[in-house]
């Protein structure tokens, strides 16, 4: 009977610890990818918000004559002589609803929308709801090419603080569009559009590549991405190593977008405070 009873005892013993196995075994960690989708719309959300102001400062025509403008949040300045665009931000809200403070310089070496010209981005304390920008971006227009002015965008080293003590590394190599006066959504309008491929490393430490696998495009009138664009990324060695942002605006303007890895799927808006940051 005591025999019998160790048996059991034995046996039971087994099959919690199987039972603890392939709960361990079927356990997913999905904070490295929610790490750097997070990551990825905050480094996009500037560099793509960097070129939109540059776009439209270079054809407000109030800013040509006067030398002087508020473009959504910014003060801006234009030295004429050198063609240089100062854009000063007191930290009230833009559009987009993201605090910016600091500021940056676009240096012009010819019209904005001329074949050939390059166009250098210098940062000089500016931040997007504190996260201050390093790095380089030099932009240079290809010309115009079925009716949109094309552009290589090149995000060289580029750091984005994330908090005290953690920093988004990050590149790109984007071809931008801008077609000016285009019929969209009922009204003509300046329509942005990005493509090409990004990487680098998250905050939390994650290395990660990236490609725009359809277009992420920006309206005139609305101050976020539209028209459905997608991100695919991957990050090795990582319980799931791809996964998918896709920004949801597809017939409004809205912040909306959602992140899938494998089917596990957050629905989330782009303002900060709706991140899982």
């Amino acid at each position: 009977m005591v025999m019998k009873r160790v048996g059991y005892v034995a046996l039971l013993f087994i099959l919690l610890a199987g039972a603890a196995g392939c709960k361990k075994n079927t356990q997913t960690d999905l904070k490295p990818d929610l790490n750097v989708a997070n990551d990825q719309v905050l480094a996009n959300r500037a560099f793509l918000y960097l070129f939109r102001m540059v776009a439209r400062a270079a054809g407000d025509s109030l800013l040509q004559a006067t030398h002087h403008a508020t473009i959504d949040s910014a003060l801006v300045t234009l030295d004429a002589k050198n063609q240089k665009y100062t854009f000063a931000f007191r930290g009230s809200l833009g559009a987009d609803s993201v605090g910016r403070g600091g500021s940056f310089i676009a240096t012009i070496d010819s019209g904005f929308f001329h074949k050939g010209t390059v166009i250098k981005l210098t940062f000089l304390g500016y931040a997007e709801n504190t996260h201050h920008i390093s790095g380089s971006d030099s932009i240079r227009c290809l010309g115009l090419v079925n009716g949109a002015y094309l552009y290589d965008n090149i995000i060289r080293s580029a750091g984005i603080s994330k908090d005290s003590v953690s920093t988004i590394r990050f590149g790109a190599i984007y071809r931008t569009s801008v077609e000016v006066n285009k019929m969209a959504r009922g009204t003509r309008q300046t329509v942005i559009s990005f493509s090409g491929t990004s990487g680098g490393t998250s905050s939390g430490g994650y290395a990660f590549s990236a490609t725009v696998d359809r277009n992420l495009v920006l309206y005139e009138t609305c101050p976020w991405i539209c028209d459905d664009g997608l991100i695919a990324f991957t990050i090795p060695g990582v319980d799931i190593s791809s996964g998918t942002i896709e920004f949801m605006a597809k017939s409004g303007c809205n912040d909306k977008l959602t992140y899938d890895f494998q089917g596990n799927t957050y629905y989330l808006r782009m303002q900060e405070k709706y991140l899982y940051n």
